[in-house]
């Protein structure tokens, strides 16, 4: 196969997989706190739930949006009583944020998810070396740089 098909075939199979993401995104579950979460939502509780005490600026990065849609997201996550704003004790002007009784539900069944379903991905990754991890990674890290400058010129 010709370098250039197999470029061309790199391009379609990840372009193939970022709109089966946002298929994904755009389906609401309930999981198990009777509120349907999209997947920016629950994926906010996920990093909430994993680093109790994050501020919006580092969910933000995290998340690689902006602090605005974080904020939108906290807002309604905090409304259906899943999340909770507190202050910094040391430090009255930055907010913090921690899962209430129901965002933790959500986030354990979220992670009872994950195991289900990454379990064939972890399965493939544990049979490749360091250094085939590595490369995928680093191919991951070029195609987000690669992006980044993309939405940097659009600005």
């Amino acid at each position: 196969m010709l370098e250039t098909d197999k470029i061309h075939n790199f391009k379609e199979t990840f372009l193939r997989i970022i709109n089966k993401f946002k298929t994904l995104e755009k389906i609401p579950i309930d999981h198990g706190t009777g509120h349907l979460l999209y997947a920016s939502e629950i994926n906010t509780l996920e990093i909430i739930g994993k680093s109790p005490g994050i501020n919006v600026t580092e969910l933000a990065k995290r998340k690689g949006v902006t602090k605005g849609a974080v904020s939108q997201i906290v807002t309604k996550l905090e409304k259906k009583q899943l999340i909770t704003k507190f202050k910094d004790s040391e430090n009255e002007k930055v907010v913090l944020l921690r899962l209430d009784k129901k965002g933790k539900i959500a986030f354990e069944n979220h992670e009872k998810f994950h195991e289900k379903y990454d379990s064939a991905i972890i399965e493939k990754l544990n049979e490749m070396s360091s250094e085939q991890i590595a490369l995928v990674t680093n191919t991951f890290e070029i195609l987000e740089e690669t992006i980044d400058l993309y939405l940097n010129d659009l600005k």
